[in-house]
């Protein structure tokens, strides 16, 4: 059985806010929604993080959205680890998230 594909909003499309979000990769697209690995600006530092979307239909910038722009949500620390660790997300793909990740944990 195939997997059903996104019809919505390419993830890869999404990087606003260009000042506080810098996309790294897409972990996993989905029919419904994405899993990515980014960069988001705190007040004085740039900090790694997991972030989600939901893609939207056809046509559609999918959620959330800010000032019109599609965005990302940043995901607790406490549920990245869980998120990392489902079939959705590759091998691969999981041990480039931890690597980055891991950085997160030293420098707080």
């Amino acid at each position: 059985m195939t997997k059903p594909r996104n019809e919505g909003l390419d993830p890869r499309e999404v990087i606003s806010p260009r000042d506080r979000w810098v996309l790294l990769e897409v972990l996993y697209e989905g029919e419904n929604f994405s899993m990515a690995i980014g960069r988001w600006k705190n007040p004085t530092h740039w900090q790694p993080c997991l972030a989600l979307r939901w893609n939207g239909k056809k046509g559609e910038k999918g959620n959330p959205v800010s000032h019109g722009y599609p965005t990302w949500f940043n995901v607790p620390d406490e549920l990245a680890e869980v998120l990392l660790q489902t079939e959705l997300v590759t091998r691969e793909k999981r041990e480039f998230a931890a690597r980055i990740l891991a950085g997160r944990r030293m420098s707080q």
